[in-house]
């Protein structure tokens, strides 16, 4: 993405006086990170390493577990390719990374999409959909050292199928918000003490709803706070797409709602989104997030449709035939051109101050995973611009 670098200084303060509704950023603190590339995640069920989208990951026994997703194998999705879903489970040794992924299982199904968390009994992955729909099921992933493979447990199904969504884990407690609940988009918020049956019905977090937010627990200086930006309201009737521009804090006591924060603004001006993008909470006062998709180029692609349907009601032919060039070039477009996120953003949970913590090309994914284990960030995977996945997995040190 090319970001401007952002001002600092009196200017900046004053800025945001006169402006009156953003949180001040920092500059930029790009000595605090230092990449590593882990290798690269094997091709699924005998397709060439093409990486994936939306898989789950976590942490099990200090193995890296990753499973599911979904790519185009056979051809690009605009040559007309089918996507395929996945199965497949890989483990990958931390300490001892030049060992390789290793195939260690499947899921009972194939699937992507869904949403996981790393618990101390292992990787909880939960929802999600494939080529059939949308699924409720949720299940474990625990590392088994004696027999090299993943063990599988089987927990309660969520009360409706749900996709696109996100979770998180603090507390013995998994929380769930978001995405397509029964393949419409929701406002849901759900809760799951890990060693209680049952899943409880909390609040719904205000409107819009959110497809592909993100989601992460972190303490704050009046308790546990449940944190949840990005996302985004598809096309409803005759309103527009629209995408939350702030980040909203649940209090798990009170079970109440409150808009926490707005996205701070680059440093041009323009909006910022983390939709399709990934959240984890840092220590004890601190929310990492990074990735997703571009505010202005992913907002005009998915209001076209409303923007061409109104074009052709007024018979605006100019205009309809530039919509429709528009839409026939979008998915062709180099890399660049889609501006994936590339900033790494810290936000106190004490201070509500924000910090960019650089930029960096390893961030720029859309659908990726994200897992923290002590001061390593891992990202796994996801698409480089709409259709195109990566196998990369890159690990950054966190200083």
């Amino acid at each position: 993405m090319n970001n401007k670098s952002i001002i600092t200084g009196y200017l900046l303060l004053l800025a945001i006086i006169l402006a009156g509704c953003r949180q001040p950023i920092s500059q930029p603190i790009s000595n605090m990170i230092n990449w590593n590339k882990l290798p690269d995640l094997p091709g699924m069920a005998d397709t060439a390493s093409l990486g994936v989208s939306a898989p789950f990951a976590g942490i099990s026994n200090g193995i890296l577990l990753v499973a599911g997703g979904c790519n185009f194998p056979d051809k690009p999705v605009t040559e007309g390719g089918e996507k395929r879903y996945y199965s497949d489970i890989f483990a990958l040794d931390l300490s001892a990374v030049s060992d390789g992924w290793k195939k260690v299982g499947n899921l009972p199904f194939p699937i992507a999409y869904g949403a996981s968390v790393t618990t101390p009994y292992g990787v909880v992955c939960i929802g999600g959909n494939n080529s059939d729909g949308s699924s409720a099921e949720v299940f474990q992933l625990t590392w088994n050292e004696d027999t090299g493979k993943a063990d599988i447990i089987q927990y309660e199904s969520l009360p409706e199928p749900m996709d696109n969504l996100s979770a998180c884990f603090i507390d013995q407690t998994i929380y769930v918000a978001g995405g397509n609940c029964d393949q419409h988009p929701s406002c849901t918020f759900l809760s799951k003490e890990i060693t209680k049956a049952g899943w409880n019905r909390l609040p719904d977090f205000p409107r819009p709803a959110r497809v592909q937010p993100v989601l992460a627990a972190q303490q704050s200086k009046d308790g546990i706070r449940i944190y949840l930006a990005g996302g985004f309201q598809p096309i409803q009737g005759d309103t527009e797409a629209i995408i939350p521009t702030d980040m909203l804090s649940f209090n798990p006591t009170t079970k109440s709602w409150k808009t926490e924060t707005e996205l701070p603004l680059f440093g041009d001006g323009a909006h910022r989104s983390f939709t399709g993008g990934c959240a984890v909470a840092y220590g004890d006062s601190t929310i990492l997030l990074m990735g997703g998709v571009n505010y202005d180029r992913f907002l005009a692609a998915v209001n076209r449709p409303k923007l061409l349907e109104a074009a052709e009601a007024k018979g605006d032919k100019a205009q309809v035939d530039s919509l429709q060039a528009e839409a026939k070039a979008y998915m062709h477009h180099p890399v660049e051109w889609y501006k994936f996120n590339t900033a790494l953003l810290q936000y106190n949970t004490f201070t509500g101050e924000w910090k960019e913590l650089g930029n960096y090309e390893q961030l720029a994914r859309a659908g990726a995973a994200a897992v923290l284990k002590g001061d390593h960030l891992i990202i796994i995977n996801g698409e480089l611009k709409p259709g195109i996945r990566t196998p990369q997995v890159n690990c950054a040190q966190i200083k």
